[in-house]
């Protein structure tokens, strides 16, 4: 009997993907791939037994992070961000497609690499993205489309507060960077996406009440090109959990809301979020963790998606800000030139 076209019956398999990291992360990213369509079939952790665990539920194999990707067709990195950058170039040099979390590396010399390793793989098919899982989310799919009617905004401000996290590495010593550093990513990334311009420069104020100094609230002010000023807010110490983001010009509002509920609201009215992944849990689909995956597999650039050079903007910005907290405040302009081997700790207190 014929089997017809072997090229056709390979793209019926499911595409495998390995997991660096057997944390909460990591299996957020699990239960998103099994909406996806992928099958899970290695996990590493650097402690192992979490890794363990985590594949016999998953039914694949427990690797070492050394065996990385193990075959996988897609590595996605989700352990804590010291491991991003080698974990990330050994992916890439074995040919497998790559999903970084945020934040990308903890210096730009590593970011650097990074990029440098991303172009190289791109040129033999290797993807490398970064988690910025809401640019993936229903709701920002609305609101971009909404923004454009805006024209030229007057108005942008963003606040991600949320009580500490006590989960994996949070609760050891922060030696790379604190709030900013950790969920300050996901604020950045929408602001660049609601402002749609370059940021010229970036002033900052950092507190910290953690015993290891790092940093748990942020006020963060970027400048843009046309003078536009973004404020951003951004807390471990708050006792409730907000996501939100406002944008206004002099035309029209856009509000939008992730925690505690998600919504759109354009001008004082409520917009429709219709998901598109109805056999998927619904958080997953509202936070963009499956279109995130299903716009990795697909391998087309122009689909969403955080690229290294985009996700090497917001470290720039990151340690722009924690160089600006240690001045006192002032601006620091971009394109960054400090020191690229020190972490945003490290800018900030020396």
């Amino acid at each position: 009997m014929a089997l017809g076209n072997h090229q056709s019956f390979r793209r019926k398999r499911k595409p495998s993907i390995a997991l660096a990291g057997a944390g909460y992360i990591a299996v957020v990213h699990a239960l998103a791939a099994d909406s996806a369509g992928a099958k899970v079939t290695a996990v590493a952790s650097a402690g192992g037994k979490s890794a363990r665990h985590l594949a016999g539920e998953l039914d694949a194999k427990k690797v070492s992070p050394e065996a990385l990707p193990a075959g996988a067709d897609f590595l996605i990195v989700a352990t804590p961000p010291g491991q991003h950058a080698e974990l990330a170039l050994q992916g890439l040099q074995a040919g497998a497609s790559v999903l970084v979390e945020k934040p990308l590396a903890t210096t730009l010399a590593e970011a650097d690499r990074i990029v440098a390793a991303a172009g190289q793989g791109a040129q033999v098919g290797a993807v490398l993205r970064c988690a910025e899982n809401l640019l993936h989310s229903p709701v920002w799919a609305h609101a971009v489309s909404l923004r454009a009617g805006l024209g030229t905004l007057t108005h942008l401000s963003l606040r991600t507060l949320q009580p500490p996290p006590d989960w994996g590495h949070f609760a050891e010593p922060l030696t790379a960077g604190g709030v900013l550093f950790d969920l300050g990513p996901h604020a950045l990334a929408l602001a660049l996406g609601l402002a749609d311009e370059p940021v010229a420069a970036v002033s900052a104020s950092l507190s910290s009440t953690r015993q290891d100094g790092a940093d748990d609230s942020a006020t963060v002010v970027l400048r843009f090109e046309s003078g536009l000023r973004a404020s951003i807010e951004i807390s471990w110490v708050s006792e409730f959990t907000v996501w939100e983001a406002q944008a206004s010009s002099e035309t029209g509002v856009l509000r939008i809301e992730l925690i505690p509920e998600v919504l759109l609201e354009h001008n004082g009215d409520s917009v429709a979020i219709a998901l598109r992944h109805p056999q998927a849990d619904a958080t997953l689909e509202q936070f963009g963790y499956v279109d995130q995956l299903l716009d990795l597999i697909s391998l087309d650039p122009n689909r969403p998606g955080q690229t290294a050079e985009q996700a090497r903007t917001i470290l720039e910005i990151i340690c722009a800000s924690y160089q600006s907290a240690r001045h006192q405040g002032n601006e620091v302009q971009l394109p960054f030139n400090g020191d690229r081997s020190l972490t945003p700790m490290q800018l900030w207190k020396g």
